[in-house]
């Protein structure tokens, strides 16, 4: 299950990744623009960045913990599964034998 964990966070990691680089190609090409704004028009545009991308690691955090939380659960329902199936032939080969004796 560390595998799995491990990949996930590899691969948010690189899914940042791809979005800060992303985000700093379309700025290179709006440099001109940005060298336009005032020092506070610069700071609250940094500030948003920060925010959107604090709020895009939350998302992607919360998007592993459910799946982590859907694969423990499919994982308990074929154990379940598993132990219904048993159930019902070990009764199918009860009631088999209960015929047998009685006839």
């Amino acid at each position: 299950m560390s595998s799995i964990n491990n990949n996930s966070s590899a691969s948010s990691d690189n899914l940042i990744s791809i979005l800060d680089n992303s985000v700093l190609i379309k700025n290179e090409n709006k440099n001109d623009n940005i060298e336009e704004l005032n020092p506070e028009e610069k700071s609250n545009l940094i500030k948003e960045i920060v925010e959107l991308q604090e709020g895009l690691k939350a998302l992607i955090q919360r998007a592993e913990s459910v799946k982590n939380d859907h694969d423990q659960m499919q994982s308990g329902n074929q154990i379940l599964q598993t132990y219904i199936n048993n159930l019902m032939s070990s009764d199918v080969l009860s009631s088999a034998n209960v015929s047998k004796k009685e006839g």
